[in-house]
């Protein structure tokens, strides 16, 4: 449900609430002027949680001068001022009435609501700084209004049906038959979650956007039990999701991933996350680090329907296509996932097309020369392959697989010939004996802020989660010992960062969420790309 956010001119106010006043300047120049010594702001916030009630509720306004978002100064605000309010939330409804200097020059201002990190991931107020970029409007303006609206962080997507619709898309999956690390699970993990912190880069960021030096990891022993069974995790919700900071209005390197909110109805994504106990890497030299969860999303109708597919790897987006330029069964995509070269086990990456391969780029010529890092990825081939495959897919559903377009007459243009018909690359495969395991277990993410706490929206009634994720599910962090990436040259070794957690990571993987599905792409290497290997139909998906 979209808040019902609004700018407009004040109108006179009855009431004026009392409050104590703090100010300080950050990186305030002392030739600072300002445009009038008298700006008015009017704030609302409703449907206020009860879990505030007797919360002080603080409001930071900051201005900035970014005319040029990638210089380091723009994360300096030239001047801050926070109202804190004189008495505790006694309602559901507040608001504050105030008076501050604005300065001559600024192309940022935000709003920033404090007091509320109680319900922090439960409830959310919108946009957390709210963004507003200047404009003429500004020059006449005198007073700013602007009203906040909770709403529940729940997903409104039953559960009975999320599992449904998890189930009917659940991937097949395509391994080398000598693949070392098959997926597996991170529940064996449960009692190791503790916590630790490392310093983050001096590039990341964060330490400019939101002044953060440090972020988390775990640590997790290196054991392999003898019974390692491949659980996929899954989260299903409306496509349209908003994450705090991604509007075009948002300083540049801010997010907030904890702080999102969904819209109901239409499209759905369905976002998988496979996971793996180690990451090899493309060859031996580069990317090595323990843990790795590797995701892919889809696009399905409000009548389960699907629609496209976006793969992705290495930080990039692989693919993202409609649904009918790859192959499946029974709406059970056909998905490869590619060894490295040099006798490495590979990094994992997940690919819609098999038999063919992408050379990396390892940052820089020596290392190329050294590493020369490749994606391998298998064929459908019953000899030198190996599936892993949902349960609900039987041995006489494997009994001829398509794999190709399946279109009888494939039209081509050329020089010679306008439309000249070619003969259909599809094969059918006998694909029984490559069974090497089965998806043990479906394992639906829950919100993080409502693990096992009482529901307030959500159709189930409540937030029910097993012990063994419930710490998985509520980490901020990484998940591995490998924090962050160090190459170490005396073993000619790149140890990668372990994987950020889900569902809302901080690189690209964002899936449907504020990267809109509206155009074909794939990610062009060094040397080959992801893109489509076939282009197909309606008669392509094997039914």
């Amino acid at each position: 449900m979209k808040s019902k956010t609004y700018l407009a001119t004040i109108l006179s106010l009855v009431v004026i609430f009392l409050f104590t006043n703090s100010c300080s300047s950050f990186g305030l120049n002392e030739t600072m002027t300002f445009r009038q010594s008298y700006f008015q702001y009017n704030f609302k916030i409703d449907s206020i949680p009860k879990e505030l009630f007797g919360e002080t509720i603080s409001y930071t306004i900051s201005y900035y001068f970014c005319p040029d978002t990638k210089e380091e100064k723009c994360y300096i605000p030239v001047y801050r001022d926070t109202q804190v309010a004189a008495r505790p939330i006694k309602s559901s409804s507040d608001e504050i009435y105030f008076g501050q200097k604005r300065p001559e020059k600024w192309t940022h201002l935000s709003i920033t609501v404090g007091g509320i990190e109680k319900v922090y991931g439960k409830y959310t107020i919108g946009h957390n700084p709210f963004w507003i970029m200047n404009h003429k409007s500004f020059e006449t303006r005198s007073s700013l209004y602007y009203n906040f609206h909770f709403r529940s962080q729940e997903n409104l997507i039953p559960n009975r049906k999320q599992e449904e619709i998890a189930k009917k898309f659940a991937p097949i999956l395509v391994y080398h038959k000598d693949k070392k690390y098959l997926p597996s699970n991170i529940e064996k993990y449960s009692s190791f979650f503790t916590k630790k912190e490392y310093p983050l880069p001096e590039k990341d960021l964060r330490r400019k956007s939101i002044g953060q030096t440090t972020w988390n990891y775990v640590d997790f022993p290196d054991f392999i039990p003898v019974e390692n069974p491949t659980h996929l995790y899954y989260h299903v919700r409306y496509a349209t999701t908003t994450v705090s900071g991604t509007s075009k209005e948002a300083l540049p390197g801010f997010r907030d991933n904890g702080n999102y909110w969904y819209d109901r109805g239409g499209d759905i994504v369905i976002s998988y996350y496979i996971w793996y106990d180690w990451n090899e890497g493309p060859t031996k030299f580069g990317n090595v680090h323990q843990g790795d969860l590797e995701s892919y999303a889809l696009l399905i109708s409000p009548y389960g329907e699907p629609k496209r597919i976006l793969l992705t790897g290495h930080d990039h987006i692989l693919l993202d296509t409609d649904f009918r330029n790859i192959n499946s069964l029974k709406n059970h995509p056909i998905l490869y996932v590619a060894k490295g070269n040099m006798g490495a086990d590979g990094g994992n990456p997940t690919s819609a097309y098999g038999g063919y391969t992408v050379k990396l780029n390892a940052g820089n010529f020596l290392f190329n020369y050294i590493s020369d890092p490749w994606d391998v990825f298998p064929s459908f081939d019953p000899k030198e392959s190996i599936l892993i495959v949902p349960d609900e897919i039987s041995d006489k559903d494997l009994t001829s697989v398509k794999i190709g377009p399946g279109i009888q007459n494939i039209k081509t243009q050329n020089e010679s010939s306008p439309e000249e018909t070619v003969g259909s690359p599809t094969i059918y495969v006998d694909a029984r004996r490559m069974v090497k395991q089965r998806i043990n277990k479906l394992v639906m993410w829950e919100e993080p802020g409502w693990v096992n706490q009482k529901a307030f929206q959500d159709p189930d009634g409540h937030h029910n989660v097993d012990k063994s994720v419930a710490s998985f599910f509520q980490f901020q962090g990484r998940l591995g010992k490998h924090p962050r990436t160090v190459l170490k040259i005396a073993e000619l070794k790149q140890f990668g960062a372990s994987p950020e957690n889900a569902p809302f990571k901080t690189n690209i993987e964002q899936h449907f969420t504020f990267e809109r599905p509206q155009y074909e792409r794939s990610h062009t290497d060094r040397e080959g790309n992801y893109g489509p290997k076939f282009y197909g139909d309606d008669s392509t998906p094997q039914k």
